[in-house]
């Protein structure tokens, strides 16, 4: 049977308010306070999804990594398998979702400090997800992610710095140096480096020699970055592209200025 939805009595229509008010008999932190508060920000969420908080479930949160203690309790680094909130569907009748998010779960030692004031203010350095629960512990904890400070937003910026331990060339001063490049890209990302695995060329052909040493053209399989999707978590980039390798027979010179000059 089909779920009837009642027009807001704010908006005159149906909005997220609604969407998420047929939703409040599905679940439920086990704490009142918590319940109420996350239903709150819920229902108000009319035009703007991204005031709602939500309840995630711990079995949606994977490789959860332990990174740092605060004055609250311990950091983790986790994988949300379904992601925050895009929009609603109203084919699907359900959340759109931006799925597999790096995201920080950090304790809530104090469920007495979890009032609006206590959102407000996380939201001042984070993206503030939402609640989740430690089935194992029984203890709560929220999950967010870090925004930029000279953006106030979560940019190119952040998504570079979630993937630093991902990789590396195995040269501290290169890695440095890509990671500088990275961490200047907020709005754009032109002029980022990156750490290219060599199994993503192929047809790789010698062409000449400089004085730097032999020079290839080779096609780059996933092709460089053109922007964040949201919707996959991932960059979009312009794949199977043509591109020239050089020798770099001496790392120590390879510095900004190099970069600027090539």
């Amino acid at each position: 049977m089909d779920e009837i939805y009642n027009d807001c009595t704010k908006c005159y229509k149906l909005c997220n308010a609604i969407y998420f008010q047929h939703k409040f008999i599905d679940w439920t932190s086990g704490n009142n306070d918590i319940d109420k508060l996350i239903q709150a920000t819920q229902l108000l969420s009319h035009k703007n999804v991204k005031v709602a908080l939500e309840l995630i479930p711990y079995h949606r949160l994977d490789d959860i990594k332990y990174i740092d203690e605060n004055k609250f309790g311990k950091v983790y680094k986790a994988n949300w398998i379904d992601g925050c909130i895009f929009r609603w569907s109203i084919y699907k009748r359900d959340w759109i979702r931006h799925q597999n998010m790096v995201v920080k779960l950090e304790s809530l030692n104090n469920l007495k400090n979890v009032k609006f004031g206590f959102i407000n203010k996380i939201r001042k350095d984070h993206e503030f997800y939402g609640i989740t629960q430690d089935p194992e512990t029984g203890n709560y904890l929220i999950v967010l992610k870090d925004i930029c400070e000279k953006c106030n937003n979560v940019c190119n910026v952040i998504h570079f710095q979630n993937n630093f331990e991902n990789w590396t060339s195995g040269n501290n001063d290169i890695d440095k140096l890509i990671q500088d490049t990275q961490l200047s890209s907020h709005n754009e990302t032109t002029h980022v480096l990156e750490w290219i695995p060599y199994d993503r060329f192929y047809s790789i052909e010698y062409i000449k020699e400089n004085k730097l040493g032999k020079v290839y053209r080779a096609n780059w399989i996933d092709g460089c970055i053109w922007y964040w999707e949201e919707i996959t978590q991932n960059w979009k980039r312009n794949d199977h592209m043509f591109v020239i390798l050089e020798s770099l027979n001496t790392p120590k010179i390879f510095t900004l200025e190099l970069i600027n000059k090539v």
